[in-house]
């Protein structure tokens, strides 16, 4: 029998997975067909608060992840709700204050563990098409940040991402931007 995505106290939950669980939100700036993607630079809150993940790494595994190609994401606090998740992202990582979002699309990935052999990761992404009126003003913690087309997207190395990142931002809009969040 297999057990239900239910975790907390084991007297009445399960354990969490084994490899682990990653519960995260991505935002898919479009902009004339392009999609916003950027590197990031080494450390900083990428290794603190957005991915703190990446620090997990060594040796030439932490050196490939701070060459990949990313979407503007990190990951959903515990308690946090997905869209005020996004709003962090929008404000931190862009330094966007209003913007428009549809409701996320919700992707669900569950692969063998590199850290943990014999046992799965499972990844929970929330993924938003955003409608920005304004120019992103990349906070400096990205190396480099553009509008990428669908080409120049299959070019790029986004790491274990590779195959989200073509499937959500390489394809047509996720749903329509209507909801508004603005800076509180």
């Amino acid at each position: 029998m297999r057990n239900l995505a239910r975790y907390g106290p084991l007297d009445r939950y399960n354990p969490p997975p084994a490899a682990g669980m990653c519960i995260s939100v991505f935002a898919v700036v479009r902009r004339e067909g392009r999609v916003l993607a950027g590197v990031t630079k080494r450390g900083g809150r990428w290794a603190s608060e957005w991915l703190p993940s990446i620090a997990k790494n060594t040796g030439r595994d932490l050196e490939k992840e701070w060459a990949v190609w990313r979407l503007p994401s990190a990951y959903v606090f515990e308690g946090e709700h997905p869209d005020d998740a996004l709003g962090r992202v929008m404000r931190s990582q862009l330094v966007v204050d209003t913007f428009a979002y549809s409701r996320p699309v919700v992707y669900s990935y569950s692969e063998p563990s590199e850290w943990y052999p014999g046992n799965r990761h499972w990844d929970l992404a929330f993924a938003y098409d955003v409608t920005i009126n304004q120019t992103p003003r990349k906070h400096p913690q990205w190396k480099e940040l553009l509008f990428l087309d669908a080409s120049e997207l299959r070019k790029r190395d986004f790491g274990w991402n590779n195959d989200f990142v073509r499937e959500v931002a390489g394809s047509k809009q996720l749903s329509k931007p209507t909801l508004r969040h603005q800076k509180t």
